[in-house]
């Protein structure tokens, strides 16, 4: 065993070194205005952190909009596990806790990702065919479904900032219930 650690490897290498240089500029670019020209320095000072805010303002969106997408990998496609409530609670619920987490966290995603592929799992569990869209099923396939799951899948959820917080449990308890009456179809 040696008692120095491993070197890091060349893209990481590069990648903290421009990271470093990047915040000793964003450090002493401000005094170095500062001390020029007091009132024009003031200006571009100003005018540098509201771009760079604005950068990583944008950026952390993105990273938001990508992560949202992940956790939710429920296919049509394959049967939920049919499990008694004692190996569930150890597995975890459905095998899918990251989406469960996920619907408890942020309203959006289950607003934007788990209720389309809920409403693609239903349709494909009561038509057959992967290929055929919620909007389009009859009154014929529809009348199997419990009201309250069509009424979970059909109304909007409330995705502001009390709604994070205040309505956690309301949505976990929803999800859980939809995934429920989804297994007993």
């Amino acid at each position: 065993m040696r008692p120095t650690s491993e070197p890091l490897a060349l893209p990481v290498r590069l990648l903290h070194d421009a990271g470093t240089l990047a915040l000793l500029a964003l450090l002493f670019v401000p005094f170095y205005l500062l001390l020029n020209q007091y009132w024009k320095s003031l200006v571009l000072l100003l005018a540098l952190y509201g771009i760079m805010s604005l950068l990583f303002l944008r950026l952390g969106w993105y990273i938001r909009r990508v992560m949202r997408r992940l956790p939710a990998e429920i296919p049509p496609w394959q049967p939920l596990p049919r499990a008694t409530q004692s190996e569930m609670e150890t597995k975890g619920l459905f095998g899918d806790r990251d989406a469960l987490q996920s619907v408890c966290k942020d309203p959006l995603y289950l607003q934007e990702v788990l209720k389309p592929r809920l409403r693609q799992l239903l349709a494909y569990r009561l038509s057959g065919s992967p290929d055929i869209p919620f909007a389009e099923l009859d009154a014929a396939h529809l009348e199997r479904v419990t009201p309250v799951l069509l009424d979970f899948l059909r109304r909007r959820e409330a995705t502001g900032l009390w709604a994070t917080y205040v309505y956690r449990e309301q949505r976990l308890h929803d999800a859980l219930n939809a995934l429920h009456y989804l297994e007993s179809l």
